[in-house]
């Protein structure tokens, strides 16, 4: 009989490799329970001839073509996983012991779903009506499951650390301080059709990170939703952190270093649109904006938050989320939201016209242009909440007595002077 070899001890900081060494553990067990589950195959087929006459003074031996398949493929499972930490070990170093947030939760849901299957055979198993063969079956399925996924869990962990450490963002150069990092509550909130606008000549606002209490009585009181969650205020090093790209993903920082780059045709042309980059899905719908009103010296000025606005502070983590540009420009804090909606509130409250203007994403509505569209247009306000689309609306006070305004539209037409048309979607 053979004597089972402990998993050596990992370092706790090194999440990683201890969920590896984790795995391996319970790949030896299945291995012992299918041992187990085989012996007892055995045995109970030598009973049954037994009892049908066989000869008791004769030695019985079965012949199972699948025994050694099936204990080698759990052995393979193992190993499989083994060479491919050692490989991004070996390339990366102790950064990829330590891993990232994407895949220690993902070798996490692995182990569960293993020791799931290991659990309930082992329970249920002697009395399932199901033949030893099916338990035997389902743990060899469920072995190899986790070991393809987990080595595809490791190898997309090295993709993404490999190219960090061959493209490393632009500030990794010059390590900032720690930033007091702000979870924003959410609301709700959405959009409608617009005409650029740039002025680089105003000055550009920051985001304050103590407000005092005259900025807080001057701005808008929303009613708060039931997703909504309590702000806070904690010190974090970006510069100290262990998993890279914290902030934003790599496809959303392509697109702040290059702004005539155009959205990539999984979020422009999709219907459920997510990043081509980290796969994650993208809360937005293709055409439609967010429309936010600011009040500028008693004017009331629209304006236009795209897309790839959204799409440019999104993150690759776990729990999503969006980081706010403006307040990384600012380099005095950093916004993280919850949704987009909190997103779009943020931005609305805490961001003033100058720094709209200053960025190519948002645009400014010409008032007179969406007052004409409305009697021209053929989309009534009735006929686009018929489709239940919830996704575009305005905020900010409105003309009379400081309440919200909602719009819906899907799209508007600008017609220029000379006659001509113009789809701003």
């Amino acid at each position: 009989m053979g004597v089972a070899v402990s998993n050596p001890t990992a370092d706790p900081a090194n999440v990683v490799q201890a969920l590896v060494y984790t795995l391996l553990d319970v790949f030896d067990a299945t291995r012992d329970l299918y041992r187990t589950l085989q012996n007892k195959e055995k045995r109970d087929y030598e009973q049954a001839l037994r009892s049908k006459g066989y000869s008791g003074s004769r030695r019985i031996e079965l012949i199972d073509d699948d025994e050694a398949a099936g204990d080698e493929s759990i052995v393979f499972d193992k190993a499989a996983v083994t060479r491919e930490f050692e490989i991004g070990f070996q390339d990366i170093g102790a950064q990829f012991a330590v891993g990232d947030v994407v895949s220690q939760t993902s070798l996490q849901s692995q182990i569960i779903t293993l020791q799931s299957v290991l659990v309930t055979t082992f329970l249920y198993g002697p009395t399932s009506p199901d033949p030893i063969s099916h338990h035997l079956a389902s743990l060899i399925a469920a072995s190899r499951a986790a070991g393809t996924a987990s080595v595809d869990i490791l190898a997309g962990q090295h993709h993404r650390q490999r190219a960090f450490l061959n493209h490393p963002p632009l500030a990794a150069a010059s390590p900032s301080p720690p930033y007091p990092v702000t979870v924003v509550p959410t609301t709700s909130a959405i959009s409608t059709a617009v005409v650029a606008h740039r002025e680089g000549s105003r000055p550009r606002s920051t985001v304050a990170t103590t407000p005092t209490t005259a900025d807080l009585a001057s701005r808008p009181k929303l009613i708060r939703s039931d997703t909504e969650s309590t702000a806070h205020s904690v010190p974090t090093s970006y510069a100290t952190q262990s998993t890279p790209h914290t902030l934003y993903c790599l496809y959303a920082l392509d697109l702040q270093r290059h702004p005539s780059q155009a959205l990539a045709s999984s979020i422009a042309s999709s219907s459920s649109p997510y990043c081509p980059y980290c796969r994650r899905v993208l809360h937005l719908s293709p055409g439609k904006s967010w429309e936010i009103i600011k009040d500028d010296d008693g004017v009331e000025r629209c304006f236009r938050i795209q897309n790839r606005f959204v799409v440019k502070c999104h993150r690759e983590s776990v729990d999503g989320g969006y980081s706010c540009v403006l307040c990384s420009r600012s380099a005095t804090c950093d916004t993280v939201c919850g949704d987009v909606k909190a997103l779009i509130r943020h931005v609305w409250l805490d961001h003033g016209i100058g720094e709209f203007e200053l960025e190519e994403d948002i645009v400014e509505v010409v008032e007179p242009v969406i007052q004409r569209r409305r009697r021209d247009s053929a989309l009534s306000l009735p006929e686009s909440r018929s489709k239940n689309s919830r996704r575009s609306a305005s905020l900010g006070p409105s003309r009379g007595r400081g309440r919200r305004i909602e719009r819906e539209v899907e799209m508007l037409e600008i017609r220029s002077p000379s006659g001509r048309k113009h789809d701003m979607g």
